[in-house]
């Protein structure tokens, strides 16, 4: 009887320090973002605290929201009318961001895990920012402010977990040549993991 008392303190006392050093972990990434509270509860979703799973939380739920962000921004279009100009480059922003949150997702899926650290460094901060200065029917405040927000914290999520877990030898050998304007990079880097994703399919 003693023995199981000893045993199940003992995992009880694992557990906890499991537990606080993971809640720690998140406390170090999400404090890093403009938005504590929801990159807490996107990081709540993962299965498990280790930083690999951290980084699958993270990237799969960049592109989910980034692709419905930009279905729901696409849908004004239609009846946008002087509006037209200013939500057509809302739109085109998202597709690209989109376009990169899916390659990230694709990277992480292939185990190239180290890649999602140059494929996010490439994404500058204009890059994630659609401008708000149009009205949406049906809506007091436009709610493109939020989802920009979001979808900042969700980048820079990305950025932090994977230099704290895979970074520092990938990024220090990029060589000068490389370093060209964001968007071109970005671009570079989602041809880069088409090519890849085409060859193994082959």
């Amino acid at each position: 009887m003693y023995r199981i008392l000893l045993i199940v303190l003992a995992t009880t006392l694992v557990c906890s320090v499991a537990e606080a050093n993971t809640q720690q972990t998140v406390n170090e990434i999400c404090k890093q973002t403009i938005d504590i509270k929801f990159c807490n509860g996107i990081l709540a979703k993962a299965t498990s605290p280790s930083m690999k799973d951290l980084l699958n939380v993270t990237v799969t739920e960049a592109q989910r929201i980034s692709d419905d962000t930009y279905f729901f921004i696409s849908t004004f279009l239609l009846n946008a009318g002087d509006q037209r100009p200013v939500i057509q480059k809302c739109v085109d922003a998202y597709a690209f961001l989109n376009s990169s949150l899916t390659d990230a997702l694709s990277l992480f899926n292939s185990g190239r895990y180290a890649e999602i650290i140059t494929l996010m460094d490439n994404i500058s901060s204009e890059d994630v920012i659609c401008k708000t200065d149009f009205n949406l029917p049906g809506y007091n405040i436009n709610p493109m402010i939020e989802k920009n927000i979001e979808t900042k914290v969700l980048v820079a999520m990305e950025k932090i977990i994977g230099h704290m877990k895979y970074g520092k030898s990938s990024l220090n050998n990029e060589p000068e040549a490389k370093k060209t304007s964001p968007l071109r990079r970005t671009k570079q880097s989602s041809v880069s993991v088409k090519s890849s994703s085409q060859a193994t399919s082959e």
